[in-house]
């Protein structure tokens, strides 16, 4: 008899989990509010048009697998009865509660964005942690410029409105700024030729350095290389808050801007905050064994129960929270769960990649390195991060759109 498997979230660790595992062995459930699973390292270029938004995302519901997908929320969790409380995320339905019975539970309900308790972030900044954000990114580019363009404006009204913030300075951050530089001087450029010499990115981070997870040598590049290209990066900078239209810093004061983008920090969801788990001290995440599998709040391992993703932590390893582990960890349990528990899981230490616009990268891994063969490696990663071959073959044409005809912004 097959066993009931219940996996929250559709994230990287959720969708690579549910793919993964052995359908004569488990019944799949998956419990999620979105109903695709987005390639987060993609979704800055999908946002600047080099990919079609198609592209950047994937449907948890497959044709050729048998996987349950249910829309909605889970609440509570019973460890003792083995039972998950769900709100579907759908208001106008009869139902507004159910639950579900499982044997073995995997949490990979992800994490939220951190806003570190700065006023007006929410409400005036802008995130892309999802195929939404990036098409909504999108299209207020669009309307910056659109906004510059018209008539009666001065030049001083045209630049703070052309104004591109990136709040964040690590591989995110760095790569928002970096295809918004590409997009400007490309395409944009093109379609608006009276605004081109108006525009101006800067990227604030309160680290005193960009890309703190690289050598400091590659620190260095990335800061030349900017510099070189024109973007502004401002380390030590403190936002005190965002208004609408500007952002405020301890040592700039007030400093207008067309666009402001988030690209720093995560936060614990309300569902992890709410679990009798135990958990990491600081940025609560839900501890784990070497096996994956989660302790109660008196340090005893719970039945059936693992944690992944960026949610969840290796009691002692102090893993970041990028796809690179949510997938090492996904495969690593489906492969316990289908042939047996025979061994703890290792994360195998994988390259950072991070673009550094026009063509220009650096990768921090076993060998260090930069420039056009770094910016090589990151293309290569953007066709091994897509699942289909659908994908993959559309990622291609896009390259070679993008070198004919531009991005894909205007008719040429």
């Amino acid at each position: 008899m097959k066993q009931e498997i219940i996996i929250v979230g559709s994230g990287w660790a959720g969708s690579t989990l549910s793919t993964s595992l052995d359908e004569s062995k488990y019944s799949i459930t998956v419990l999620s509010p979105e109903t695709t699973t987005p390639y987060t390292p993609l979704l800055a270029s999908a946002a600047c048009g080099l990919y079609g938004f198609n592209i950047v995302e994937t449907p948890i519901r497959h044709t050729s697998k048998n996987i349950k997908f249910i829309k909605a929320r889970v609440e509570d969790i019973d460890f003792k009865a083995k039972t998950v409380g769900c709100v579907p995320t759908f208001s106008n339905l009869a139902v507004q509660t159910f639950s579900l019975n499982y044997d073995v539970l995997a949490l990979a309900p992800g994490c939220t964005n951190n806003t570190f308790g700065t006023p007006g972030v929410a409400e005036n900044a802008h995130f892309i942690r999802n195929v939404k954000d990036a098409q909504v990114v999108a299209g207020l580019v669009q309307d910056c410029f659109e906004k510059a363009s018209i008539p009666g404006l001065t030049e001083s009204q045209q630049r703070a409105l052309l104004h591109f913030v990136i709040v964040g300075a690590g591989p995110t951050g760095v790569e928002v700024s970096s295809e918004l530089h590409d997009l400007f001087k490309g395409g944009y450029a093109k379609l608006y030729p009276h605004l081109k010499d108006k525009v101006s990115i800067s990227v604030h981070d309160v680290a005193d350095k960009v890309l703190s997870g690289f050598d400091c040598e590659l620190q260095d590049y990335a800061m030349k290389s900017f510099s070189k290209r024109g973007v502004t990066v401002l380390t030590g900078s403190h936002i005190e808050r965002i208004e609408k239209g500007a952002l405020v810093t301890k040592e700039k004061g007030r400093i207008e801007a067309g666009l402001m983008i988030w690209a720093t920090g995560n936060k614990s969801t309300p569902l992890v905050d709410s679990l009798p788990v135990k958990k990491t001290p600081r940025n609560p995440r839900i501890l784990t064994d070497d096996f994956l599998r989660v302790y109660s709040e008196a340090s005893e391992l719970l039945d059936g129960v693992y944690a992944l993703g960026d949610a969840a932590d290796v009691e002692d390893a102090r893993l970041p929270t990028t796809a690179e582990v949510a997938c090492q960890k996904a495969n690593y349990l489906a492969e316990m769960l289908n042939k047996g528990f025979n061994r703890k899981f290792e994360y195998q230490q994988a390259a950072i990649v991070a673009y550094l616009g026009q063509n220009d990268g650096v990768i921090s891994g076993k060998n260090d390195y930069s420039g056009a063969q770094a910016w090589l490696a990151w293309r290569s990663k953007n066709f091994l991060w897509t699942r289909t071959w659908r994908q993959k073959v559309l990622i291609v044409v896009g390259w070679i759109l993008d070198l004919v005809t531009g991005r894909a912004i205007a008719p040429r």
